[in-house]
């Protein structure tokens, strides 16, 4: 039981298969919920990915410099930045020009929420993130297969969302916790209702799933599943796990879980 309980932990902590989950995470429930209605179109959702990972990779870059205080790798950054738009030049010759318009747009959020001016542990992060992120790019994965965005698509969204934020709550709070620099008001705040924060965000992104589950006809299997998954949050509260969990990695990995319990309530 110790074994797997390491194995369990040794993946939910991989640097390499966060990378990985990380943009299936951001187009898996639009995609899926797209599907239902047209498609699939594979090939479209394939270069969406690849995009992401490009994007998220460059965003990756940023941040590690960030962090380190050290000087922006400017090539490697290019390099990511044209296989970005060469994807993004794929994309658009299969799809249409709204849909490369807007994730052009992700192109300069992916930047710009690090240079010239970091949004890193502001509160603009905890408003932009969520909305480029999930809202953005749901509704992108959506179209992608559907060929229209429905109003119904933002009330599904909301536990992701929230789901997001409190990913985010948690990684500022470790990141101002191990900074050396002067506190603004928000990160005295935040610092200040941790816990409060942490634990209203978890509650809010499960209880507005489960009010979900109310309007669905969900499986008992995809329900079990989705309850199973609140398991995964106590490394996150667990003092003893604190040393050898990389949050960042683990809450990549956490993400998706949550967002595949949360999608296959809605397989009928």
């Amino acid at each position: 039981m110790l074994t797997i309980k390491k194995q369990f932990m040794h993946l939910m902590n991989h640097t390499f298969l966060a990378m990985l989950t990380a943009p299936l995470t951001l187009l898996l429930f639009g995609a899926w919920r797209g599907m239902t209605f047209n498609g699939p179109n594979y090939l479209l959702l394939f270069m969406l990915y690849l995009f992401l990972m490009f994007t998220h990779a460059l965003e990756r870059l940023f941040s590690k410099s960030e962090q380190a205080g050290t000087k922006l790798p400017y090539r490697m950054i290019l390099f990511f930045v044209i296989l970005s738009i060469g994807s993004l030049i794929i994309i658009f010759s299969l799809s249409n020009v709204i849909l490369a318009a807007i994730l052009l747009l992700y192109i300069f959020y992916s930047i710009l929420q690090f240079y010239p001016y970091s949004m890193t542990n502001t509160f603009y992060e905890i408003l932009l993130r969520p909305f480029f992120k999930i809202l953005i790019l749901s509704s992108v994965s959506f179209f992608s297969q559907a060929n229209f965005i429905p109003l119904q698509l933002q009330y599904e969204l909301l536990p992701l969302i929230l789901f997001h934020i409190f990913g985010l709550i948690q990684i500022q709070i470790k990141n101002t916790t191990g900074s050396d620099q002067p506190m603004t008001y928000y990160q005295q705040l935040l610092l200040k209702h941790s816990k409060s924060l942490k634990m209203t965000s978890f509650m809010l992104a499960y209880a507005t799933a489960i009010f979900q589950i109310i309007n669905l006809s969900s499986s008992l299997w995809a329900i079990s599943l989705f309850v199973l998954s609140t398991l995964l949050v106590f490394p996150l509260f667990k003092r003893r796990f604190q040393a050898t969990l990389r949050i960042e990695q683990y809450l990549t990995n956490y993400s998706f879980l949550f967002t595949l319990s949360y999608f296959l309530l809605f397989l009928v």
